[in-house]
C-alpha cells in the first residue's frame, strides 16, 4: 500500500483567513509600538527639561563646629576659594557660654576679586557683656570669590563658641 490513488485535498481557506487576521493584528501592534515610541521621546524631552530646572536649583548645605577664643582673631568660618556656584547664607554663633565679663569682636570679610585678591573687611560687630538672646546670626552677602567670619576675644575669659554656617550650592 503505497497510497497511490488516494486523494484527500486539504482546504486551507480557513487557515489563510486566520493568517490574514494575524497579519492585520501585527500591523495594528506595530502602529501602537510606533505611537508608544513617539510618546517615550516626548516624555524623555520633558524629563530632560525637568532635570535641567532641578539641577539649577540651589541646595542648602551646612557645616559647623566650635571655636574657643584665645585673645587672637580666630577663624569661625572661611571659604576662600568657592568652587562653582556658591551663595553663603548665614553664620550662627552660640554665645550661651559668654558672660557679662567677656567682650568679643566678630568680623566679616569678603574677597570680590578673582584669583585670590584677598579677603577685605566688610563689617565689625562688638559684643560687650551679656548677650541676650545668646544666638548671634550674621547674614552673609552673595559672593563668588570668598568669605570669612572671625571672632576675637578682647576682654574676659576664653570661652567656647559653637557655630554653624549655611550656604547654597
Amino acid at each position: 500500500m503505497s497510497g497511490e490513488g488516494v486523494h484527500n485535498p486539504t482546504d486551507f481557506t480557513g487557515i489563510e483567513d486566520q493568517l490574514d487576521d494575524i497579519e492585520a493584528a501585527l500591523v495594528v501592534i506595530d502602529n501602537e509600538i510606533a505611537d508608544i515610541d513617539a510618546d517615550i521621546v516626548l516624555l524623555q524631552a520633558d524629563v530632560t527639561d525637568i532635570l535641567a530646572v532641578t539641577n539649577a536649583l540651589p541646595t542648602l548645605s551646612e557645616t559647623g563646629g566650635t571655636v574657643t577664643t584665645d585673645g587672637t582673631e580666630q577663624t569661625v568660618y572661611i571659604n576662600a576659594v568657592p568652587l562653582g556656584i556658591f551663595k553663603p547664607v548665614c553664620v550662627n554663633i552660640d554665645c550661651t557660654n559668654h558672660t557679662a565679663t567677656e567682650t568679643i569682636v566678630i568680623r566679616e570679610y569678603y574677597d570680590i576679586v578673582a584669583g585670590f585678591g584677598g579677603l577685605r573687611l566688610h563689617d565689625t560687630l562688638v559684643f560687650a557683656g551679656a548677650i541676650d538672646p545668646p544666638l548671634i546670626t550674621i547674614d552673609l552677602n552673595p559672593n563668588r570669590f570668598g568669605v570669612s567670619v572671625t571672632i576675637e576675644k578682647t576682654g574676659g575669659t576664653n570661652r567656647a563658641y559653637p557655630w554653624e554656617v549655611f550656604y547654597e550650592i
